[in-house]
């Protein structure tokens, strides 16, 4: 029975650090529709460019650097307004690689668990 309830918890934990870091956004919705909407403005002569630059708006320090673009900031302004968006972003990776890790731990007790019994 200890088996079962460490496979759970290790399935749950690992499905949940891997939804948080694959799948789930780092950037807001409306962040990344503000960014999206600034690189259209900005680069309107360039397909290639809005192609290339929107489809990274997910990212908070795109959106960081889009804001301080529209703003006309300067570049030590920029780089502060970059740094600090993906420094939120590393508590997040760590978090979930951290749920991931557990999981794992999980899964081996789990293993370990059925070992004892065996």
């Amino acid at each position: 029975m200890q088996k079962i309830v460490y496979a759970v918890i290790a399935i749950a934990l690992i499905g949940v650090g891997c939804y948080r870091q694959f799948v789930t956004p780092s950037a807001s919705a409306a962040d990344q529709a503000r960014c999206e909407a600034i690189v259209k403005e900005i680069y309107a002569t360039s397909p290639e460019s809005i192609e290339t630059l929107a489809g990274k708006c997910g990212e908070p320090g795109m959106v960081a650097m889009m804001d301080a673009k529209k703003n006309n900031d300067g570049a030590q302004a920029a780089a502060q307004a970059i740094a600090s968006a993906n420094q939120q972003d590393l508590w997040s990776i760590l978090i979930n690689c951290a749920l991931i890790g557990a999981g794992i731990g999980a899964a081996g007790a789990a293993v370990g668990a059925a070992r004892k019994r065996a």
